[in-house]
């Protein structure tokens, strides 16, 4: 509805040029020339989350297309659950029609699935010794993730994020090392609309969120949620967690009361909160690109 398309996503033309292709087939292009390039037996595994909105149109997509060249059994949909919408700060279920109003869970659940469905321990099985996640429409990220790869296999990174230059005060969220005063650290995304009232918090960036003058970008990467996991340790987070990141609500108040809520509104959870899950001593880091190759989205 935001985009004034009817369709799925991952269904949107490239170009106005060429109606036929869409972001989808863009992808398994760009998997299917990676795995050429590998040669022998290589068979790259491409995974879409789909919810019931979703689920079917993804499939009849998929099957008109022939799966766009890729063999059978090597695309996997797994479908997320929608959980119920709630209307107040007392978390009451909206109710229409006699019904319980439901909205999808938010990214997060991916890691659930993956746990769930036993594709992690799959890949993990078979020698897989990454996992890449990615969103629906961002069409150049594949531009970029070889040499990604190649600074999480440098670094040996348990898992990296994959960043663009900021500016301060973009609607982005942003990375961050978070300290704890009992020694706790995390390298983690921080949503843009927290970043602010976050830093203003604390002893080093007590200004906010500002430009750094030798680059006149903020010292905060922008997230893209492209992420790069090395698959062993990932399994042996999602054997402990299950996968379930922390959940989180975000609603619009009615009033300044902010005890109702504009419209109904949902649990949900970000799969960029994923090393949120991670032990002490995890080696989580970013690599920071410029935009023109790897972030292009459409929202």
């Amino acid at each position: 509805e935001r985009l004034g398309y009817n369709g799925i996503k991952v269904s949107l033309p490239l170009y106005l040029a060429e109606q036929d292709k869409c972001f989808l087939q863009l992808y398994v292009e760009h998997i299917l020339t990676m795995q050429a390039a590998a040669g022998g037996d290589c068979e790259l595994p491409l995974v879409i989350m789909t919810s019931d909105d979703t689920h079917q149109l993804t499939e009849e997509l998929l099957a008109a297309k022939n799966n766009f060249g890729m063999k059978p059994g090597q695309i996997t949909l797994v479908k997320q659950n929608k959980v119920p919408a709630l209307i107040d700060s007392e978390a009451r279920f909206a109710v229409k029609d006699g019904l319980v109003e439901t909205k999808p869970h938010g990214h997060g659940d991916v890691h659930t699935l993956l746990y769930q469905t036993g594709l992690a321990k799959k890949f993990a099985d078979t020698g897989r010794e990454w996992i890449c996640f990615f969103q629906d429409t961002n069409g150049v990220i594949f531009r970029a993730l070889p040499a990604v790869l190649g600074v999480s296999a440098k670094n040996g990174f348990d898992l990296n994020s994959v960043c663009v230059p900021r500016t301060p005060g973009e609607a982005v969220g942003a990375i961050c090392k978070l300290e704890h005063g009992d020694g706790r650290s995390y390298t983690v995304n921080v949503e843009y609309n927290q970043l602010a009232p976050m830093l203003k918090q604390s002893d080093s960036f007590s200004g906010g969120d500002v430009a750094d003058p030798a680059t006149g970008t903020s010292p905060f990467p922008g997230n893209i949620n492209c992420l790069i996991l090395g698959v062993r340790n990932y399994l042996a987070v999602l054997d402990e967690t299950k996968g379930m990141v922390k959940e989180f609500v975000n609603p619009k108040y009615a009033d300044a009361s902010k005890s109702k809520f504009k419209s109904p509104t949902r649990l949900e959870c970000m799969m960029q909160d994923i090393p949120l899950l991670f032990p002490a001593g995890a080696k989580v880091g970013f690599t920071e690109l410029d935009r023109l190759g790897c972030f292009s989205p459409v929202k």
